[in-house]
C-alpha cells in the first residue's frame, strides 16, 4: 500500500474583513497576534509605503489604497500604512473600518495617548461611549496630566449615567489648562445640569458664554437649564439667539420646536421641523425631530400622521442607524431572577434593620412611560419627601454585591446569583453594608435634603433590581404605576429612546420588554414579601387627590393632597430631568391607544395576556 500523500497547504483565505477595511479578515480582525511577520522586517516595504504616502499627499487615493492593501496584506502591524489607510477610510467616512484600523494603531508599542483618544473619539461618535471608555482610561494612564484626556473621560462617564464621576474628570481638566476652555466649561455645566443642579449649571454656563463669541451649544444647553428652573421667558430669549447665530443648526432648531410644543402652539413647532427638513434634503430628518412631529401632529387631532411620522423615526433607527433588537440581555435578566429569587433557596438572606438617621427610600416601580415621574412629582411636592429621579445609586450596589461576596470568602457569582452568598458568615453583612452604602450616596449626591425622610427612588432599572432593593431595605414602600399596556408601548414607541437590548425599534420589542419586565416583577413579589401598592396611571390624572392621598396613607406622611396639587413646583435638592416639560395632570394619555386604531397587531399576542391579567379587558374604555 502507497503512503499516503501529504495534506495540501490550506489556501489563504480571500474573504474581505466585515469591518470594511478592504484587507483581508486574517490581516484585519481576524489577525492572529503571532503570525504576521516581525516588525523588525517592514524596511523590506519601506518604498511601496513611501508611495504610498506620496499618493496620498498628492490625492491619488486610489493608488495609495491599492499600495497599502499590498503592504498590509504582507505587513498587518506596519504602523505607517495602517495610520495612512485609517485616513483615507475615515476621510470616506467608513467608520467602522475606521474604528478597526485606529485599535490596531493604538496597541502598537510604543503605544501612544493620541491613538487610544482617536479611538475614543470614533466610538463617541457612534454614540459607543460604555466602549470609549476602555481606550480612554488607556490614554490617561499614558498621559495622566493631559486636561483633553480627562475632559474625554468626563464626557463618557457623564454619558453613561456616571455624571458625578464625569464631573470629577471635568474639573481635573479644568485645573490643567491655563486659560478657560468654553467647551469644557459647557459640558461641565451639562454634567451639572444631568445632576439637577441648576443653579451651579447656569453659573457655569455663564463663564462658557462671558466672551466675545457665545457659544451657541451653550446657548441651547442654558436654554434647557432655565426651562427646568421654570424660567421659561428666559429660555426662549436664549433659544432665539441661538437660532439666530446658527439658522441651521438641527439641535437649536428642534429645541425651538419643542418649546413652541411646551407653549401649546403645535403649528409652529411643526413649522420649525419643516423647515429643517426643507434645509437638509433629500437627507432625513433624524428620530427625534420625527417624534417631536409626532408629538405636535397628535396634539392637533392628526393620528394618522401622527403615527406615520413615529413609524418614520423607528424606520431611521433601524435602516440608518442599524440598531436591532436583541432579547438576549432581557431574557437573561428575566431568567436571573427566576433562578434566584426562590423562597426555599433565599430563605437564610440576611433582613438588615432600618440605616439609623436616614430617609427611607419609596421605590416607585413601573415600565418605562407608566407614569412614575408624575407620581415622583406630586410626591415631592412634600416637604419632607426629595425626588431622586433616575440617579439613585441601586444599579451600581447590584455590580459591587459580586465582588463584596467573594472578597469575604463566598463563591464567585454574578449579580442576582450573588445574593445566594450573602446568606452564611460575615457575608451576612454584606445588605446592611449596601444599604448604608445606598444612603451614603444619596447624601454625597445631594439628593436629599436635611428635612428629608423619605426619597424617591424610580431608577429605570428598578424592575430589574426589585429584589435588590426589597433585600436591602425591607420595609420600605413599593409603590407600582400601572397604565394600559397598549398605552406603554405606545408611549415608548412615540420617544426617541432605546431600552434594554435596543427594545422600542419596533412595538413587538416594546411589548417583549413589557412583558419580561411585569414577568420579573411578579416573581419577585409571589417569592419574597413586601410593602407593594399598586396604582394606576389612569386614576393618578382622573381622580388625582383621592390617588395621592391613598399613596401618603401608605407611605406613612401626613400631608394635604389637594395643598400639594395646587402648590407650583417646591424647591428641591437636585431638580429632576423632566422638570423642563412638566405640565399639570392631564388626561391625553388616558386610553391614548383607541385613537390609533389597528396598529398594534405585531405586540397584542405578548401584551393581551398581560391586558386581562390587569383588568383593562374588563372596562369598555380600556379596550384596544
Amino acid at each position: 500500500m502507497s503512503a499516503a500523500s501529504p495534506s495540501p497547504a490550506p489556501r489563504p483565505d480571500p474573504a474581505p474583513c466585515a469591518c470594511g477595511s478592504g484587507l483581508r479578515a486574517r490581516r484585519c480582525c481576524a489577525l492572529d497576534g503571532g503570525g504576521p511577520p516581525d516588525p523588525a522586517h517592514h524596511a523590506l516595504v519601506a518604498p511601496q509605503v513611501e508611495q504610498a504616502r506620496a499618493a496620498r499627499t498628492a490625492g491619488r487615493n486610489r493608488e495609495a489604497e491599492r499600495l497599502l492593501l499590498q503592504v498590509l496584506d504582507l505587513a498587518p502591524l506596519h504602523r505607517e500604512a495602517l495610520r495612512l489607510l485609517y485616513e483615507i477610510r475615515h476621510a470616506e467616512r467608513r467608520i467602522p473600518a475606521a474604528i478597526a484600523l485606529v485599535a490596531r494603531i493604538a496597541a502598537l508599542p510604543p503605544e501612544t495617548p493620541a491613538a487610544h483618544v482617536q479611538h475614543a473619539q470614533l466610538l463617541i461618535g457612534q454614540g459607543r461611549h460604555a466602549e470609549a471608555e476602555a481606550p480612554a482610561r488607556r490614554a490617561l494612564l499614558l498621559a495622566p496630566r493631559d486636561p483633553s484626556v480627562h475632559h474625554l473621560l468626563g464626557m463618557i462617564q457623564t454619558e453613561t449615567g456616571r455624571p458625578t464621576s464625569g464631573e470629577r474628570h471635568y474639573r481635573m481638566a479644568e485645573a490643567l489648562i491655563e486659560a478657560p476652555n468654553p467647551t469644557l466649561l459647557g459640558n461641565l455645566a451639562w454634567n451639572l445640569r444631568q445632576q439637577g443642579r441648576l443653579d451651579e449649571a447656569a453659573a457655569v454656563y455663564g463663564q462658557a458664554l462671558s466672551g466675545t463669541v457665545r457659544p451657541v451649544r451653550a446657548l441651547a444647553g442654558l436654554a434647557q437649564v432655565e426651562a427646568g428652573r421654570g424660567r421659561f421667558d428666559a429660555a426662549e430669549a436664549l433659544l432665539a439667539e441661538a437660532g439666530t447665530a446658527a439658522p441651521g443648526d438641527r439641535m437649536v432648531a428642534a429645541l425651538i420646536a419643542l418649546s413652541r410644543l411646551r407653549a401649546g402652539d403645535a403649528e409652529a413647532a411643526l413649522d420649525r421641523i419643516a423647515a429643517t427638513e426643507a434645509a437638509i434634503a433629500p437627507q432625513p430628518l433624524l428620530t427625534t425631530e420625527l417624534a417631536m412631529r409626532g408629538r405636535a401632529l397628535e396634539r392637533l387631532g392628526r393620528h394618522d400622521e401622527a403615527w406615520a411620522a413615529y413609524l418614520a423615526g423607528r424606520d431611521f433607527q433601524r435602516e440608518r442607524a442599524r440598531r436591532r433588537f436583541d432579547p438576549a440581555p432581557i431574557e437573561a435578566r428575566l431568567a436571573g431572577i427566576r433562578e434566584t429569587f426562590r423562597a426555599d433557596r433565599l430563605a437564610g438572606l440576611p433582613r438588615p434593620a432600618p440605616v439609623a438617621n436616614a430617609p427611607v427610600p419609596v421605590f416607585l416601580l413601573g415600565a418605562p412611560r407608566s407614569g412614575s415621574s408624575l407620581l415622583e412629582h406630586l410626591l415631592a411636592q412634600a416637604a419632607e419627601i426629595d425626588p431622586a429621579d433616575n440617579r439613585a445609586p441601586l444599579p451600581g450596589l447590584g455590580r459591587l454585591l459580586p465582588r463584596l461576596v467573594e472578597g469575604f470568602g463566598g463563591p464567585t457569582l454574578d449579580f442576582p446569583a450573588a445574593l445566594e452568598g450573602t446568606v452564611a458568615g460575615e457575608a451576612q453583612d454584606i445588605p446592611a453594608i449596601l444599604a448604608s452604602r445606598y444612603v451614603a450616596l444619596i447624601r454625597a449626591a445631594g439628593i436629599v435634603g436635611p428635612q428629608a425622610r423619605f426619597v424617591t427612588d424610580r431608577h429605570p432599572e428598578l424592575p430589574w433590581l426589585l429584589g435588590l432593593a426589597n433585600t436591602l431595605f425591607p420595609g420600605a414602600p413599593v409603590i407600582h404605576v400601572l397604565r394600559h399596556p397598549l398605552d406603554v408601548v405606545l408611549s415608548g414607541f412615540a420617544q426617541d429612546r432605546l431600552y434594554d437590548g435596543n427594545a422600542g425599534v419596533t412595538l413587538a420589542s416594546l411589548a417583549r420588554l413589557y412583558d419580561a419586565q411585569m414577568n420579573a416583577i411578579a416573581h419577585v413579589r409571589g417569592q419574597t414579601t413586601m410593602r407593594y401598592l399598586p396604582v394606576r396611571y389612569e386614576d393618578l390624572v382622573t381622580d388625582t387627590e383621592a390617588t395621592l392621598r391613598r399613596v401618603l396613607d401608605f407611605i406613612g406622611l401626613a400631608a394635604d393632597p389637594a395643598a400639594m396639587i395646587a402648590t407650583p413646583p417646591r424647591a428641591v435638592p437636585r431638580v429632576p430631568a423632566y422638570r423642563a416639560e412638566l405640565e399639570p395632570p392631564h388626561r391625553r394619555g388616558v386610553f391614548r391607544h383607541r385613537r390609533f386604531g389597528d396598529v398594534f397587531g405585531e405586540a397584542m399576542p405578548v401584551l393581551a395576556p398581560w391586558i386581562e391579567r390587569l383588568g383593562y379587558a374588563a372596562t369598555p374604555e380600556g379596550a384596544a
